[in-house]
């Protein structure tokens, strides 16, 4: 994988960091990745770097699946809005 595209993953999924904390679900799942201090704004960084930084927000996310039931995330107001969103974009 191209740096190019390591930092457009990194971003994706820096997005879903921030979704879940927006909604309230993440509770210290992300603390290696704020410790580690790259984000992808962060071009300068290597592709090491990136990479780093996509394991421990890949973690993360693990984490938040580990430690919710799928019922507590289905709940959610923030994560249902977004659910039935993409749900309405799906029919045709």
């Amino acid at each position: 994988m191209h740096k190019e595209e390591m930092v457009l993953l990194h971003l994706a999924l820096f997005n879903v960091k921030r979704f879940f904390e927006n909604a309230g679900v993440a509770n210290g799942h992300f603390k290696l990745y704020d410790e580690l201090g790259v984000h992808p704004v962060h071009i300068h960084k290597s592709k090491a770097d990136h990479k780093r930084a996509i394991l421990l927000l890949c973690k993360g996310i693990y984490e938040i699946f580990k430690d919710k039931h799928a019922s507590e995330l289905l709940n959610n107001p923030k994560i249902r809005e977004l659910l039935e969103s993409i749900e309405s974009d799906l029919k045709p």
